[in-house]
């Protein structure tokens, strides 16, 4: 599985943070690569078909992301885990 990782996630493995971070998380990034993700229109348009619970425009934007390319997303955010997005911490 491919996985999308919200922001704090990636500022936290970068910066070192080992009490932030789950071990989880951690194992994730560290066997895989990075790789960046283009934003395409189909992103755009799963943002429409979002319920309004999570209103920062950047995570909903994770969201619709994760969600159109069947990746799970790597986040500590609670409101997060109220999408039906495959949410890993």
């Amino acid at each position: 599985m491919n996985y999308l990782l919200d922001t704090h996630t990636v500022l936290w493995f970068l910066n070192g943070d080992k009490t932030s971070l789950s071990n989880t998380a951690r194992d994730i990034i560290q066997k895989n690569g990075f790789e960046l993700l283009p934003i395409g229109a189909s992103h755009i348009v799963a943002i429409e078909q979002l319920p309004l619970i999570h209103r920062y425009p950047f995570d909903r934007l994770l969201i619709a992301t994760a969600i159109t390319e069947q990746m799970g997303l790597v986040s500590c955010d609670a409101n997060i885990k109220l999408y039906p997005v495959n949410t890993i911490w």
